[in-house]
C-alpha cells in the first residue's frame, strides 16, 4: 500500500509538470508573444527593420539569426588571431611547395574592413617569384562553401583544403607560372557584389604594380555563383571571368551587359543541374552577341572533382590574359 501511495504521488507531480510545460492557448501564446516583442523592441530597436513602430514575428527572427552569424564570425577572427603562429607555419609550409609564386597573408585595414560586410580581415595574396617590371594583371579567385565552410577560421580552412585537395587562386596560380598578381579574398557569409567593389577599389587604389585594364575574376561552386552576380553587377570592371560549378544564374538576367566581356564557364558532367545550367547560360550569352564565351565539361566528374579539375586547367590563365579592357 505503502509502494502504491509513493507511485501516485509519483505520477500526480508528473502530470502536474506535464501540464505546466503545455502549450499556452492560442489566446495566452498570442499574448505572450506580443508582450516579448513589446519587449524586444525595447532592448533591440534596430530590429525594427521596417522602422513602423512594431516588430513582427519575422523580424525578430531575421534580427536573431543576424546576431547568431556575427557571433559566429567573432569566434573565427578571435580563432584566427590566437593561430598567428599556426598560420605564418601554414603559409611557410605552402610557399615550400611552390616554385613559382610566394603567397603572402593580406590583412584589410580597419577602416576598409568596416566596409567589407561579412567579409574576413584576412585574405591572400599570390605574386610571381621572379620579379618583374611593370604593372601585373590581376587575378580574383572567390571561394565556394557553405555555412559549415564559414564557420571555420582562416587557419582551419587552410588545414581542411590542404587534406581534401581543394584549390584556390594560389594554385592556378602556381600551375600556369605567368607574371600576374592573384587575390583569394575570404568571407563568412555569401558573397556580396557591393562588398566586392569596395574591395577592389581599394585594391586598385593601393596596389600600383596592377594593371587595372586587366582585371579577371573566377570563382568555383558558392564562388562561381558570386563571380556570376559580380560581373552583372559590373560587367565594366572586368577583362575576362571564368564562372564555375554553379547554376548557370538565371534566364531573367540581362546577358546583353555582358556581351563583351570574355567568359569561359565549367563543370563536372555529373555535377547535378550545374553543367545543363551553364550550357543554357552561354546560349543565352551568345545570343546576347557574345562571341567570346565557352564552357568545359569534365566527362565523369563530380561536384568536387570538377572543382579539382577547374583549378589543373592552366589554359584558363593564358585565355584570360589574352584579353584587355582596353581591346
Amino acid at each position: 500500500m505503502h509502494y502504491l501511495i509513493k507511485t501516485s504521488i509519483l505520477m500526480l507531480f508528473v502530470i502536474l509538470a506535464l501540464l505546466s510545460a503545455a502549450p499556452f492557448t492560442n489566446a495566452q501564446s498570442q499574448q505572450f508573444s506580443e508582450e516579448k516583442l513589446a519587449q524586444s523592441l525595447k532592448r533591440f530597436p534596430e530590429a525594427d527593420l521596417n522602422k513602423d513602430g512594431k516588430l513582427t514575428v519575422e523580424e525578430i527572427q531575421q534580427f536573431r539569426q543576424s546576431r547568431q552569424r556575427n557571433r559566429r564570425q567573432a569566434a573565427a577572427e578571435q580563432a584566427t588571431q590566437a593561430k598567428d603562429a599556426n598560420l605564418n607555419e601554414t603559409l611557410a609550409e605552402m610557399n615550400e611547395r611552390f616554385k613559382n609564386v610566394e603567397v603572402e597573408l593580406l590583412e584589410w585595414p580597419s577602416e576598409l574592413y568596416e566596409k567589407l560586410g561579412k567579409m574576413t580581415k584576412l585574405a591572400l595574396v599570390t605574386r610571381p617569384v621572379e620579379k618583374i617590371e611593370g604593372k601585373l594583371p590581376l587575378l580574383i579567385n572567390l571561394h565556394g562553401g557553405g555555412q559549415r565552410w564559414f564557420d571555420l577560421g582562416f587557419q582551419r580552412q587552410l588545414e581542411v583544403a590542404a587534406e581534401m585537395g581543394m584549390k584556390r587562386g594560389f594554385d592556378i596560380a602556381e600551375l600556369a607560372g605567368k607574371g600576374l598578381v592573384t587575390l583569394d579574398p575570404n568571407t563568412s557569409e555569401r558573397w556580396s557584389a557591393d562588398w566586392l567593389d569596395t574591395m577592389l577599389d581599394y585594391v586598385l587604389e593601393t596596389f600600383h604594380e596592377i594593371d587595372g585594364e586587366r582585371v579577371y575574376v573566377m570563382g568555383y561552386s558558392a564562388g562561381g555563383g558570386a563571380t556570376w552576380r559580380w560581373i552583372n553587377q559590373s560587367p565594366d570592371r572586368f577583362a575576362a571571368a571564368a564562372p564555375c560549378g554553379f547554376t548557370g544564374g538565371s534566364a531573367n538576367d540581362d546577358a546583353k551587359k555582358l556581351a563583351k566581356l570574355p567568359i569561359w564557364s565549367m563543370a563536372g558532367s555529373e555535377d547535378g543541374k550545374n553543367p545543363a545550367g551553364i550550357r543554357k547560360m552561354v546560349e543565352r550569352l551568345k545570343a546576347a552577341g557574345n562571341v567570346n564565351v565557352k564552357h568545359t565539361e569534365f566527362e565523369g566528374a563530380d561536384h568536387r572533382a570538377g572543382g579539382k579539375a577547374v583549378f589543373n586547367t592552366a589554359e584558363l590563365v593564358d585565355w584570360m590574359l589574352g584579353f584587355s579592357k582596353g581591346k
